[in-house]
């Protein structure tokens, strides 16, 4: 992680202009929230003065009626199931100058857009934009892709969802809450087929292909232990390299 945040100075230090936007993505389930704040945390205090705001893809997907409405349910999390011209004009307003934009709150408890809900993000001289569909944006100055072995994150989507499950128990309005009545044997088998069907070809078809479009490639094995940051030419003027984390 260390090196990941001296080539982060590096290149902000190198433009300067308000906010230097990072666009970090990968899979589902890869852990791109938590590097995203990780990165963030860590920035903040590297430099007096220096801001960091955070905005999540998963504000502009659209609400489940929407989706539905649009007959693509079933796709959500595609790049079409998101509102991405709306996120756009979010940033745009922040590089313009504008002191904070409300953005809407996604809640992985209801698995959709909670209703009539906001958060202020506040203008920050880095911004961090972390999701699915983070690189198709095409407002950014520095692109991050989180990768790892498909068969470690489908394991970590296992447990995640699993986890949402067993704490929906008591929660009748969770997305989870009837899953969490089922026997085990039909929860995996309903977790399965959600992965084959909508995330693992998501990740395949969309996600995976903007790798080429990264310009630091960070690889992740067990625990989610960083094991290889690649930076590719756009980065390193010596042409792509490795390094150890």
């Amino acid at each position: 992680m260390d090196n990941l945040l001296s080539i982060i100075l590096k290149k902000y230090g190198q433009h300067h202009e308000n906010p230097y936007v990072i666009a970090l993505t990968g899979s589902v389930a890869v852990g791109k929230s938590t590097i995203a704040r990780e990165i963030a945390n860590r920035l903040a205090q590297s430099a007096a003065g220096l801001t960091v705001s955070v905005i999540s893809v998963d504000a502009f997907i659209f609400p489940n009626q929407e989706l539905v409405k649009r007959d693509i349910f079933q796709e959500k999390g595609f790049p079409q199931s998101y509102n991405l011209t709306a996120l756009s004009n979010k940033i745009g307003e922040l590089k313009k100058g504008a002191a904070s934009v409300s953005v809407p709150v996604y809640s992985q408890s209801i698995n959709d857009i909670t209703v009539n809900k906001y958060e202020k993000i506040k203008a920050a001289k880095i911004l961090i934009i972390e999701g699915v569909t983070a690189l198709r944006i095409h407002d950014y100055d520095l692109s991050i892709y989180i990768d790892a072995d498909t068969s470690l994150v489908y394991q970590w989507f296992l447990k995640r969802t699993l986890a949402f499950i067993d704490n929906s128990k008591q929660d009748p309005n969770s997305f989870y809450y009837p899953l969490s009545h089922m026997t085990p044997a039909k929860q995996l088998t309903l977790i399965d087929q959600t992965w084959r069907k909508t995330d693992l070809k998501n990740l395949t078809e969309f996600i995976e292909p903007m790798k080429k479009e990264a310009d630091i490639i960070v690889h992740k094995t067990d625990r989610h232990q960083i094991d290889k940051i690649t930076m590719t030419k756009s980065v390193s003027s010596n042409g792509p390299r490795s390094l150890k984390k």
